[in-house]
Order: C-alpha cells, then structure tokens, then sequence
C-alpha cells in the first residue's frame, strides 16, 4: 500500500507543478487578450480542447472524468486569466 501511495504523492507533486504553469499561462494570455481587446472566454478553444482531451489515448479515466476535472481546471484558467486583464 505505501508503494502506490508514495507513487501517486508524486504524481500529485507533479499535476500541481503542471497546473500552476498552466494558470501562469493563463495569466499571461489574459494580458495578450486585454490588450488585444478580447474577451477571457473563447467557447471554440474550450470545444478545441475537450475534443482534444477526448483523442488521447487512455487506459482507465472516463472522457466524462476528464471533462469533469477539465471543466474545474478551465474555469479556474479563466480566472486567473480575468487576473491578468485587470
């Protein structure tokens, strides 16, 4: 049991390094779009990147797991990006 446990603290080591470069790229772009006068949400690159997230290859987790915890990471994208613009 330690085994699996110490392996999936490393995995969750590394999604939260993942997702805090995410948000960081989030931020970033919200500075792009602001200055291009744009609008955080874009429903088409959301679309993109669900149909993407679909595509991938996958042993275990559900396409309807992966949009669930894709929804959750994208609103909070848009946040940190709402951050970016003001």
């Amino acid at each position: 049991m330690d085994r699996f446990r110490k392996k999936i603290d490393k995995i969750d080591e590394q999604l939260v390094k993942l997702l805090d470069e995410r948000m960081g790229l989030a931020f970033e772009l919200g500075k792009l779009k602001k200055s291009d006068g744009r609008d955080v949400f874009d429903a088409n690159r959301e679309e993109e990147v669900f149909n993407k997230l679909q595509d991938l290859p996958k042993q275990t987790i559900r396409d309807n797991e992966i949009k669930e915890l894709y929804e959750q990471i994208i609103r909070i994208s848009r946040l940190h990006g709402e951050r970016g613009m003001s």
